[in-house]
């Protein structure tokens, strides 16, 4: 991954945990080769997935109070978090973009004492149009590093 924006580069480890209304939970894992980056004093984690072929791009930002992840390509994602708080965030694919309400539950970022690595973890809920679409768990952790 080429970038002209100054990082550390980390390797992260994704794992997420979904439970739609009345269907049993999913569970996800992604590991990933990606850079943390610095910028005013707030730390992004930015990688790339593919997703049935397609290629996504993924900047996280990383804080325990205002966070956000932010993706673009086959998916674009904007899904803002407040602690203990709600935010209008959106989802498309294809030319299909849709309204979402963020309510998040729990919201978490420790970085390690010898900036090395860090924890973020976030619980909250996604809803569309008045109805729950589904409670989510993610948990992204990241180490100084390559794979």
């Amino acid at each position: 991954m080429e970038s002209r924006e100054k990082g550390r580069y980390v390797t992260i480890k994704l794992h997420s945990s979904i439970r739609h209304p009345g269907q049993d939970e999913e569970k996800h894992e992604l590991n990933a080769k990606g850079l943390l980056i610095e910028k005013a004093g707030k730390s992004y984690l930015k990688y790339e997935e593919q997703q049935s072929g397609k290629s996504i791009q993924t900047i996280v930002k990383l804080d325990s109070t205002d966070a956000l992840i932010m993706r673009r390509g086959a998916v674009t994602m904007r899904l803002p978090f407040v602690a203990a708080g709600e935010r209008p965030g959106t989802y498309g694919s294809g030319p299909a973009t849709f309204d979402l309400v963020v309510k998040t539950d729990k919201l978490d970022f420790k970085e390690q004492e010898d900036n090395s690595g860090g924890r973020f973890n976030v619980h909250y809920d996604l809803h569309a149009e008045g109805s729950l679409l589904g409670t989510y768990e993610l948990t992204i952790t990241y180490t100084e590093g390559t794979i």
